[in-house]
């Protein structure tokens, strides 16, 4: 029993800190809860250190996740050809597999959208060599959509792809190398 009060004073205090101090009429004058150890917190005799209610939240540190160059558990891509992941700020993703350039017919394009677009296809090289084009079919929700049919040329730079768009959509998309393909 004393533990189920414990507890609710904590979660009690942490969504009064979490939604602000203060009465609805703007005035400071609003006082916290007293705060609470748990008894595993402190030992016989000890006092637990009072919060600072005068500290500002925004001036501690912020718990966040490490940035994906931290982070030893995620794999950094390491290729360096164009048969990778590519990825634009807005998690829009794209994979681009081997040519392939025996088997016309194959997959070896997909452009993933957020919403729900998806558009498979395939890249090659132009009939002339001179530079590499990709042709994408999609669908919305598993519905084939015409409309948003998409063609571009491809330019890679390093760790970055240029997609200059012919059909489909207007202007240039510059993906980042996300990840490695599966060589399997």
């Amino acid at each position: 029993m004393v533990a189920a009060v414990l507890a609710l004073a904590v979660v009690g205090g942490g969504i009064w800190f979490a939604v602000g101090r203060g009465n609805d009429d703007g005035s400071d004058t609003a006082k916290p809860p007293a705060p609470v150890a748990a008894p595993s917190e402190s030992g016989p005799g000890e006092s637990p250190e009072p919060a600072d209610p005068t500290a500002d939240p925004e001036d501690e540190p912020a718990a966040s996740p490490p940035a994906r160059s931290d982070n030893p558990f995620v794999p950094r891509p390491t290729g360096t050809g164009l048969q990778a992941v590519w990825k634009l700020p807005d998690s829009t993703m794209l994979g681009l597999g081997d040519e392939f350039a025996d088997q016309p017919a194959r997959i070896n394009a997909i452009l993933s959208f957020r919403g729900g677009l998806e558009c498979k296809g395939r890249w090659q090289e132009d009939e002339s060599g001179g530079f590499l084009e990709m042709a994408l079919l999609c669908e919305e929700d598993g519905v084939r959509v015409k409309s948003k049919d998409r063609v571009g040329n491809l330019r890679q730079n390093g760790d970055k792809l240029t997609v200059t768009w012919k059909k489909g959509a207007t202007g240039t998309d510059t993906f980042e190398r996300f990840g490695d393909m599966d060589p399997s």
